[in-house]
């Protein structure tokens, strides 16, 4: 019987390598550098040994850490402490104008480099993070996807069960057509009910519902023995147990730990229900299509519009701190904030 090696990537063996010279040299174990390259191997083993995030995230926040030290290298920027916001505008800008980077992508850098200058300065290896107070511009603001109001999330629930009669009245269901159904209008109803992530959504365990007192435990972002901001959701109204109830009989009936699973029982992955998601946009043509993070943002921001405490909003949502909450997933119309201001200036109401 052949042994099977698994060989580490490329990008990880030179991570490690680097990290082995630091400790030769500084002869401790608290690792230090004023080197770029060094201190993002120390951001990234540090992840890798912890697993606070995914490994497709940390293979990502490498990428781009590793994209930005080629660009410091081509600028003559060696040292950590040499690097401010007028650098990373810098390099924004050569990413648009060279790379032609979209808004989304550099979106992403932002809160990747945010973090790495975070934690080095945790580390003490900096005194002010250069991306704290950096905020990109968005020319098509007011082109951004809109949050769905409550009648286009009933109607999103309505367009699955229409989805279901549409293959009946074709003929192409089987015998899983009604699983599948009910699996997939669970998913959507716990989104835009409890705000799940799309991490979240298949990381339930049957374990994890329980009936009785009508919670389902989230167990957050993170992966292997560590996990941020666990929490609670609730099912207590009576459309969501139902359809709880509904899913529930056929999928007891079905080996495996995982609460959402396929017909064989076994677990499901983000693109699985990205697939999901894009099954029901095509047959609903709703533009902007439907996501687990549309859905999300609209639950937090139709909690902020009925003036609920930004404390529960807070932990209802799983964030550590509010800002999140405010920065990223609160977007409201010009409407609402109309409504807004006429309620609260002295002079909205005046004639």
């Amino acid at each position: 019987m052949r042994r099977i090696t698994v060989t580490q990537p490329r990008w990880e063996t030179q991570v490690h390598q680097t990290i082995q010279k630091i400790k030769k040299r500084s002869g401790s174990r608290f690792l230090k550098s004023t080197n770029v390259y060094e201190c993002i191997c120390i951001y990234i083993a540090d992840h890798l040994k912890k697993r606070v995030l995914s490994y497709a995230t940390i293979i990502l926040h490498y990428r781009h850490l590793n994209l930005f030290w080629a660009w410091l290298k081509q600028t003559q920027t060696f040292e950590i402490g040499d690097i401010d916001a007028a650098c990373v505008r810098r390099h924004f800008s050569y990413l648009v104008q060279t790379k032609h980077y979209k808004n989304s992508s550099l979106r992403i850098l932002q809160a990747v480099l945010r973090r790495f200058f975070r934690s080095m300065q945790r580390r003490r290896l900096i005194g002010v993070n250069p991306v704290k107070d950096f905020h990109i511009q968005n020319k098509n603001e007011s082109t951004n996807q809109s949050i769905p109001s409550p009648f286009d999330l009933m109607r999103l629930l309505r367009g699955v069960k229409e989805h279901y009669q549409h293959r009946l009245n074709r003929g192409s269901h089987d015998k899983y057509s009604l699983f599948i159904h009910r699996r997939d209008l669970c998913i959507f109803a716990l989104c835009a009910a409890c705000g799940l992530r799309r991490s979240e959504i298949h990381k339930i365990e049957i374990n994890d519902i329980d009936f009785d007192k009508e919670t389902i435990r989230i167990a957050g972002k993170g992966s292997g023995m560590f996990t941020i901001r666990e929490r609670l959701a609730f099912f207590s109204h009576p459309f969501l147990q139902e359809i709880l109830r509904n899913y529930w009989l056929m999928r007891n009936q079905l080996p495996g730990a995982f609460f959402f699973c396929n017909w064989l029982g076994d677990g499901m992955n983000a693109k699985t229900i990205d697939a999901i998601f894009g099954a029901y946009n095509s047959f609903l043509h709703h533009t902007p299509p439907y996501n687990p993070t549309r859905l999300r943002k609209s639950f937090c921001t139709h909690l902020v519009c009925k003036k609920v405490n930004l404390s529960a909003i807070q932990q209802l949502m799983g964030h550590e701190k509010c800002e999140t909450t405010l920065t990223y997933y609160v977007q409201l119309s010009s409407a609402e904030l109309k409504k807004t201001w006429k309620e609260t200036n002295p002079y909205g109401s005046r004639s």
